[in-house]
């Protein structure tokens, strides 16, 4: 390995900012939609290089949530849109890893967003779930919308909390789901 690969993971593997969360989750959100201007697949195996490092470390790191959601969001696009083996194999081994170190965690939730929700219709709204899991300073704001009547009838808004979004029991059910 170089120095400059060196590097380049140190910067990688660095805690972001949620600023810079914002502008990845843009960056992930347009290569869904398949008008990202930069290099896709780059930034796709990037999150997956992520991704492996976070879940290496032994217990979740907070953004292990966002590294794997944002590898859901985004790996179907190497997978099916810009077909390339040794990314798919990349996106896949980061996957399994989250399945293998989260799938066997218990937790208290009786029920979980990777239950029941088919994987392509979720895709709409987890860009939302990746901002809110970016931003921790705007969870009382976010808790206060929740108790709102309106917002506990919607299936995705009563489920729109960090605790089960970031569980690894569900982070482990959308790597084993995926690519759905």
């Amino acid at each position: 390995m170089t120095n400059a690969e060196t590097a380049q993971e140190r910067r990688d593997n660095d805690r972001l900012t949620p600023a810079e969360w914002d502008d990845l989750i843009g960056e992930w959100d347009e290569i869904r939609h398949g008008y990202y201007l930069g290099d896709a697949p780059s930034t796709v195996l990037k999150c997956a290089r992520n991704l492996e490092a976070s879940v290496a470390a032994g217990t979740p790191m907070p953004d292990t949530a966002l590294w794997t959601l944002g590898l859901v969001l985004t790996g179907p696009y190497v997978i099916y849109a810009r077909p390339d083996a040794a990314a798919e194999a990349r996106v896949m081994e980061a996957m399994g890893a989250v399945e293998r170190a989260l799938g066997q965690t218990s937790c208290a939730h009786e029920a979980h967003p990777c239950d029941d929700a088919p994987l392509d219709d979720e895709l709409d709204n987890l860009r939302y779930v990746l901002e809110m899991l970016a931003h921790p300073e705007q969870d009382a704001d976010h808790e206060a919308a929740l108790a709102d009547e309106e917002g506990a009838q919607s299936w995705f808004e009563a489920r729109m909390t960090r605790e089960i979004w970031a569980c690894p029991t569900n982070l482990a059910g959308f790597a084993r789901a995926f690519p759905g």
